[in-house]
């Protein structure tokens, strides 16, 4: 089955099992695996099985476009694996005290936020929002600097390995989801006054 596309987009289909949902999946899955590596002393196996799941991102994301696979369920999964990716690899910086555990705090507390109120917006029909893009730049800038950081934990990184630059890119990264999610706010708030038409809300 496959609705129709929205605002001239791509159809959506309602099929569940399509290669991009298997990827979402697969990386979701990943993701007990690489805290369970990096918690056990492990690093490098657990740096590369992160950006293994990373990559999937991309090719996930590629393969739906290209062949038309975009469905209802991977847009809900995609998303959320991207988040619960960050979340992830955050907490292992912050216990290996290679992260600010403000900036930690500050990077879940805006998802929290926004999936707090979302339930809200669900039972007033606010119209899903799509992600923008400094949604999207604010998510592959955290995702790369914390990545760096990561690799800063393992053996590969040598003496000089400058972590300034993956806590420079986390902390961008960490602006940008904070104006992307005041940006989704105000489009929603906007369509609850029924000022805005309907774009998907990001998932």
């Amino acid at each position: 089955m496959t609705t129709s596309p929205v605002d001239g987009g791509p159809a959506v289909s309602a099929r569940l099992l399509t290669v991009p949902n298997v990827l979402s999946l697969l990386r979701l899955a990943s993701v007990p695996v690489f805290l369970w590596l990096f918690a056990s002393g492990a690093e490098t196996a657990a740096v590369a099985l992160y950006g293994v799941g990373a990559l999937s991102d991309f090719f996930d994301g590629f393969i739906a476009r290209r062949w038309h696979q975009t469905s209802e369920l991977g847009r809900v999964l995609d998303p959320l694996a991207d988040r619960v990716f960050i979340v992830a690899l955050t907490v292992a910086l912050v216990v290996r005290d290679a992260f600010p555990w403000w900036l930690a705090v500050g990077i879940v507390l805006r998802d929290l936020i926004l999936l707090s109120l979302w339930p809200l917006f669900e039972r007033r029909r606010v119209g899903r929002i799509a992600v923008n893009f400094t949604g999207k730049t604010a998510t592959a800038c955290l995702l790369v600097g914390l990545s760096w950081l990561a690799v800063g934990e393992t053996d590969v990184a040598g003496a000089g390995y400058p972590a300034g630059v993956g806590l420079a890119l986390a902390a961008a990264g960490a602006l940008l989801y904070w104006a992307a999610g005041l940006m989704y706010a105000a489009e929603a708030v906007g369509k609850l006054r029924g000022t805005q038409g309907g774009e998907p809300w990001p998932r």
